[in-house]
């Protein structure tokens, strides 16, 4: 369940950021590398939330197992294009009226 959820994210978010990346990188070795390494963080860190806090509680109902083990992985995405798109965003140069691009 989280790799699947944590695999249709990064598939959806595949192409843009390697072209954001491309743009910002300039060549295709150091998109590439920081692609690869953001999905290895968006897989483990939610690998990482689920098994820390996602325990299957004896007695309790499957929906609510599966309610949180789906938060989790969430979360860790959420985490994940947070700090992706804040590490890419200091790096867009501001245009001249002081907006980024």
């Amino acid at each position: 369940m989280t790799l699947g959820t944590v695999g249709a994210a990064l598939l959806y978010l595949r192409d843009i950021t390697r072209r954001v990346l491309m743009a910002q990188c300039g060549t295709d070795f150091g998109a590439e590398f920081w692609l690869r390494s953001a999905d290895v963080l968006a897989l483990a860190g939610s690998l990482m939330l689920v098994l820390v806090f996602g325990g299957a509680l004896p007695g309790a109902d499957w929906v609510q197992q599966l309610r949180l083990v789906l938060g989790l992985a969430l979360a860790g995405i959420f985490v994940t294009v947070v700090l992706v798109a804040s590490s890419v965003w200091r790096a867009v140069p501001a245009q001249p009226d002081g907006r980024s691009s």
